[in-house]
């Protein structure tokens, strides 16, 4: 039996259940491979690697790995067995939508009403990045979210991880009549953006995973940090086929959580809306210089195949 095997590693819900969904992508273009390594409890999807052959997989790793070459060097019976660490941030490698939306179901008793369509669920991302962990992540400006409730016109509802920090503070002070939303666990989070009729997501693949899930009318995404089409070009989860999604683009941010930058997240106003055809044209300019990274990725797994083949061979 051929294998792809995803390595979860300490990837969170929303990673997982993206590795899960292109693993499935690329089983399919490998009729012979069976996909193992996924466990989400959440979803009742479990398929731990079983034993077998002897297993040593070519490798793929990071958000450049050439799944292509990869899917190539299997066609022509070169690789018998496939490590998935890479996480490929791009809907175009994911399930369709209602295929996505029948694999992951919750129990029912993990299930919660969204809102409807007065409100707007506002889905908020905390904790390790407003400290500056990353420079691709970062909170989102309250002024970003005050435009939105001025021209919607819906009831402010927030949900996540909203907590006695400096962020949580100052969304509750601008906010004092807002629904909040207490957190209880992740997969009820989940549903509860999934069964709302309008949201606003976060710098989460949680976050716009529930949303992309939904049946939501209207879905607002901010291109800030690990969003920006001009910031990371090697992500896409920008749908040009979903008229659902409404894109408002900010500057080029590396956040280091400075206290010039906290404060200015009362008063940013530094975006405007844009086309998922502008999304995509900038994606495309920005993405030429990641050609030298593309070609040493593949490079990389030119390397990998060889390790692969003898591995096979002395097994």
């Amino acid at each position: 039996m051929k294998k792809l095997v995803i390595d979860q590693g300490s990837g969170r819900l929303g990673n997982q259940m993206m590795q899960l969904m292109t693993a499935k992508i690329m089983a399919r273009a490998l009729p012979d491979f069976e996909v193992f390594g996924y466990d989400m409890p959440d979803w009742r999807l479990s398929r731990p690697l079983t034993q077998g052959h002897p297993y040593c997989p070519l490798v793929l790793r990071g958000v450049l790995a050439p799944f292509e070459l990869a899917l190539r060097f299997s066609r022509l019976r070169l690789v018998n067995a496939i490590l998935l660490r890479a996480i490929r941030v791009d809907y175009r490698w994911f399930l369709p939508r209602e295929e996505a939306k029948a694999l992951f179901q919750p129990l029912p008793e993990d299930d919660a009403p969204g809102f409807d369509e007065t409100h707007i669920v506002i889905n908020i991302r905390g904790q390790e990045i407003l400290f500056g962990k990353s420079g691709d992540y970062g909170p989102i400006s309250i002024e970003y979210y005050k435009h939105i409730l001025r021209e919607t016109g819906l009831k402010p509802v927030f949900m996540g991880q909203i907590f006695d920090d400096y962020y949580g503070n100052m969304i509750r002070s601008a906010f004092p009549d807002a629904v909040y939303v207490q957190h209880t666990s992740a997969i009820k989070d989940f549903q509860i953006i999934r069964n709302s009729k309008n949201i606003v997501v976060s710098l989460s693949t949680f976050s716009w995973l529930a949303a992309w899930l939904s049946e939501a009318q209207r879905i607002y995404m901010p291109l800030i940090g690990g969003w920006n089409p001009e910031q990371r070009p090697d992500s896409n989860l920008t749908p040009a086929d979903d008229r659902r999604f409404l894109y408002d683009l900010f500057p080029v941010r590396i956040w280091k959580a400075t206290p010039e930058q906290i404060a200015s997240l009362n008063h940013d106003r530094a975006f405007r809306r844009v086309t998922a055809a502008e999304v995509e044209d900038i994606r495309s300019r920005s993405g030429r210089k990641l050609l030298p990274k593309r070609i040493r990725k593949s490079v990389q797994l030119f390397f990998y195949l060889v390790l692969h083949l003898a591995c096979r061979r002395i097994g």
